[in-house]
Parts: C-alpha cells; sequence; structure tokens
C-alpha cells in the first residue's frame, strides 16, 4: 500500500511540474509581441505627429502621419529595435516628436513637479484640516475681549456724549452706552 502511495504521489508531483513548465512557457510567450506589427503599432503610439500637435502617429490622418508610420514598419521589418527607431525620430525632428518627454534634463521637471504639487497640496490640506478641527482655547478670546473693551473705550464717550447733546438729557451711569458695554464685558 506504501509503494502505491509513493508511486501516486511521484505522478501527482511529475504532473504538477509538468503543468507549472507549461505555465510558464505560455506567460514567457504571451510577453513577446506576437508579430512586427504589432511593435511597429506601439512604437506609433510613443510618436507625436509634428503637424497634428498633441496626436499620436496612430491617431493621426496627416500625409506625414501616414509616412512616418511606413518609415516605421521599413525599420521594424529591417530588424531595428524600438530605442533605435526612436532615436532616428529624435534626431530628425527633435525630442518634441516623443509623446513622453525623456526623463533627463530639463524634461526632469515635468516628471517630478506634478507629483510633487499633489504632495505640497495634500499636506497643505491635512494642515488646514487639523487646524480647523482644534477647539479653541478660551485664552486668546478673553484677551481680544479685554483689549477691544479698552479700544472702544474713547469711542463709547463719545457716542454718550452725542447722545447727550441730541436729546438734550443726561443720562445716568448706568444707563450710558460705554457701561453698557462695560457691564456685558465684567459678565
Amino acid at each position: 500500500m506504501t509503494t502505491l502511495l509513493r508511486h501516486t504521489t511521484s505522478v501527482f508531483f511529475v504532473l504538477a511540474l509538468l503543468a507549472g513548465v507549461l505555465v510558464l512557457s505560455s506567460c514567457a510567450r504571451s510577453q513577446q509581441p506576437a508579430d512586427l506589427e504589432d511593435i511597429a503599432r506601439g512604437i506609433d503610439k510613443q510618436l507625436i505627429c509634428p503637424v497634428c500637435p498633441g496626436e499620436t502617429i496612430n491617431q493621426s490622418q496627416t500625409e506625414l502621419a501616414k509616412q512616418m508610420r511606413d518609415v516605421v514598419r521599413e525599420k521594424v521589418a529591417a530588424g531595428e529595435s524600438k530605442e533605435q527607431v526612436l532615436q532616428f525620430f529624435v534626431d530628425k525632428y527633435g525630442t518634441s516628436v516623443l509623446a513622453e518627454p525623456p526623463r533627463s534634463g530639463f524634461n526632469l521637471v515635468a516628471w517630478v513637479v506634478p507629483p510633487a504639487a499633489i504632495l505640497s497640496g495634500l499636506i497643505a490640506l491635512y494642515l488646514v484640516l487639523r487646524a480647523m478641527s482644534r477647539k479653541p482655547s478660551e485664552a486668546p478670546r478673553a484677551a481680544v475681549e479685554r483689549a477691544s473693551a479698552e479700544g472702544l473705550r474713547p469711542y463709547l464717550e463719545q457716542v454718550d456724549r452725542e447722545l447727550e447733546q441730541s436729546t438734550g438729557t443726561s443720562r445716568s451711569p448706568k444707563e450710558t452706552v460705554f457701561s453698557k458695554g462695560e457691564e456685558k464685558s465684567n459678565e
């Protein structure tokens, strides 16, 4: 019985190993482009049409874009790599022909600034929300109220004098505007 179990385990192990090899070989094959046309289409998506700004040569219908697509297919058929074909067009039209700017020199700014701006904005938003969620302490509020009452004293006395002059009656100290304001601040 143990020999039968060993034999079954061995057969199962060999089948599992064979299945694993088949899966890995199919994955490796699927990562490679099926044919030269797929490679050429991939390159077409990486080149901007010089006549139509913002359109790659696979989107553009201009005569120049059609000619560029033909050149890409000729170079791919001749065995040139993707990098060589892209470099040919960069040499001919400059780096502006690339849909994705190179990650070097001044073009590095295009790769660094947007994520840095988003990160800075998120940090600022966090700090603002944190500051808004804190309860204000009572000490600063009381200091502001005292300062405003002391600063308003001359103006409130002026209002009291003008009220006396306009009505012709004098008011008792309890009825004056200033004393009412002072009572409120003392409460």
